[in-house]
């Protein structure tokens, strides 16, 4: 048996894959004092003996950058152990990251003990992303100590340290004239195209009387400028000045030659093409349209929860159910009610995501995303009330298929369905972040709608979001790797979404189940994917452009939006139009005796849980 053993997921297949979410980090207590304990002093012998340990694990070499490397080398504390004593017992959570200084291990399962671990060894690699169950129980056969690193310190640490980043960036952004009168929505914006790129000494940067192909802002060390044909020196660049910014206008010949000084120069590069890529022209990126979330919404005011009669369980999720209610007054009125206990949404810190997610749906007016009307309150539950969609979820009629797999055309018709949905959120600003067929609803009429905004938030730019949420075979690579993400993540996802359609399983799904392997699957990248032949080349080469490794390279994230996917040749067929005004007719059928026929969806068995009552009042404004 080896580490990797400590990951194996043992249960049995899930009927239906279960998103994930990180609680929110409190990098604070109410002092303003850190929660976490300072970090131990490290020797460079024990510096070197980390990072090597690190870097010869192949899912953390993926996932840490050196400047993620460095950070994380911040936060190990050292742990002595007693002979006997339990580092990691089986089935409980573990949040932290392990080193393995020295000492041995031994791995026991279900009693049994499997093997021992030696020194130098990694494991605990998923806290550094989210908590996770231990497989097996770790425990010291001798005197052992480890290097270790509560995962929420960590991840507290790299937010603040990023965001401290970009708004570096855009201070030095703010500084050049021909962007000073961008908004902070575009500069931060603008902070996601650069790169970082370091320059050896003597090493060119541009070349008088040549094309200068890129825009260059100093970081850190400095760089001469001089005329070639008299090797006259001119001036420096040094920390924030900036070379090159008529590239932004048009093509530009350089005047000078830019070499770097000795000891090299660092330097945000912003490439010609990579802006063209992403806005039509300078005006463009200036004044070019933003939009706003509109809060349009149909509510049942009159309607109390009384009124509400339970017909049957639609669905089981991670803090309650979904019924099918009928109003008692009004027998016409079918809605789906969503119950949500509040002792666990308490339990896991999740009120402001509950809040969240109420103000988003609710702000939603789209024929592609399910309406939520109203909520009410009691001691045990909130309730959302939902537009019922009878069809039941996408996943479910998947997999009635004969093949398991859609044919080319249903999958246009139904990514279609989705890209709306995305495209009407995107222009709010909303980022959806938990695309699969689980959460696509099918309606009466045989179109889809988004469902379930529990992940969803608002993203500005400025705000880039950098929690662990989702699931696991969905999320993109800049999520695994605690990267500032926005919603590139929404066409990754949508590339996955595609592949699946067409295939019946998701590229990056392993028979265990291993999350661990599914995330080291995803930072490899489509070029180890296999391609079935059922997959045609224009699918193909749809689904690798939404599934770039790197999301502002994504369709969807360039100068032309969603209509770069839209007109893609895969969907060449499909008619927008058609499609939005619901004249198209869909691929298979609802076939339904009334507004409560519920064949469609699954069979669930009633809830006797008794379910713990709050009298608190943090939900007296839901």
């Amino acid at each position: 048996m080896t580490l990797k053993d400590l990951y194996k997921n043992r249960d049995k297949m899930k009927p239906k894959r279960r998103s994930g979410c990180l609680c929110p980090l409190n990098q604070q207590d109410s002092q303003g004092k850190s929660p976490f304990p300072a970090a131990d002093v490290k020797t460079p012998k024990d510096d070197d003996l980390i990072r090597q340990a690190l870097k010869k694990n192949e899912f953390l070499w993926n996932v840490l950058t050196e400047f993620s490397m460095g950070k994380l080398l911040e936060c190990f504390q050292l742990k002595h152990l007693d002979p006997g004593e339990v580092l990691l017992e089986e089935g409980k959570t573990n949040t932290h990251l392990f080193v393995l200084k020295n000492g041995t291990f031994e791995i026991v399962e279900n009693e049994k003990k499997t093997c021992n671990v030696p020194i130098m060894g990694v494991f605990g690699e998923l806290a550094i992303l989210h908590s996770t169950r231990a497989p097996q129980t770790v425990r010291a056969v001798s005197q052992a100590a480890v290097w270790t690193v509560d995962g929420s310190r960590y991840k507290a640490l790299m937010v603040k340290a990023r965001m401290q980043k970009r708004n570096e960036t855009v201070d030095y952004l703010r500084n050049v004239p021909s962007l000073s009168k961008a908004s902070e929505h575009r500069l931060y914006s603008l902070c996601d195209i650069l790169r970082e790129s370091c320059y050896e000494g003597k090493a060119l940067l541009a070349k008088e009387d040549e094309t200068i192909d890129n825009f260059f802002i100093v970081t850190s060390g400095s760089a001469t400028i001089l005329a070639t044909n008299s090797s006259r020196r001119l001036d420096k660049l040094t920390s924030g000045c900036f070379y090159g910014e008529n590239i932004l206008k048009k093509d530009t010949i350089s005047p000078y030659t830019i070499i770097a000084d000795f000891g090299g120069v660092s330097c945000l590069v912003l490439s010609r093409q990579a802006f063209l890529d992403h806005y039509q022209d300078l005006d463009d990126f200036l004044h070019g349209k933003t939009f706003s979330c509109d809060h349009q919404r149909l509510n049942y005011e009159g309607l109390e929860l009384k009124q509400l009669k339970k017909l049957k369980t639609l669905g089981v999720g991670g803090f309650g159910r979904v019924q099918l209610v009928q109003n008692t007054k009004q027998k016409d009125e079918i809605f789906a009610l969503k119950l949500m206990k509040k002792h666990e949404i308490i339990g896991k810190t999740q009120i402001e995501q509950v809040y969240n997610e109420k103000k988003l749906q609710m702000g939603c007016d789209c024929p592609f995303i399910v309406r939520l009307f109203r909520t009410f309150r009691d001691t045990k539950y909130l309730y959302f009330l939902l537009e019922p969609c009878l069809g039941g979820d996408l996943w479910n009629l998947l997999k009635r298929q004969r093949r398991k797999y859609f044919d080319t055309e249903a999958a246009k018709f139904y990514a279609g369905c989705v890209l709306e949905a995305l495209s009407y959120l995107h222009c709010r600003d909303i980022v959806y972040r938990d695309l699969k067929p689980e959460n696509v609803m099918v309606a009466s009429s045989g179109y889809l709608k988004l469902t379930d905004f529990g992940f969803a938030k608002k993203i500005l730019p400025k705000h880039s979001s950098y929690s662990f949420v989702g699931t696991a075979e969905y999320l993109a690579p800049e999520i695994i790797q605690k990267l500032p993400h926005d919603k590139g993540v929404d066409y990754w996802a949508l590339g996955i979404f595609i592949y699946e359609l067409l295939v019946g399983k998701s590229p990056f799904r392993n028979e265990e189940h291993n999350d661990l392997k599914t995330y080291q699957a995803i930072l490899r990248g489509f070029d180890f994917v296999t391609f079935p032949s059922i997959i045609s080349p224009r699918a193909r080469n749809l689904i690798k452009k939404l599934c770039k490794h790197t999301s502002i390279d994504r369709l969807g994230c360039l100068k032309n939006g969603v209509k770069d996917i839209q007109t893609h040749p895969w969907f060449s067929k499909l008619d927008w139009e058609k499609l939005r005004q619901k004249e198209l007719e869909p691929p298979i059928r609802i076939a339904l005796n009334g507004k409560t026929d519920t064949r469609y969806f699954e069979s669930f068995k009633e809830d006797k849980e008794q379910v713990m009552e709050d009298f608190s009042a943090w939900d007296k404004d839901f």
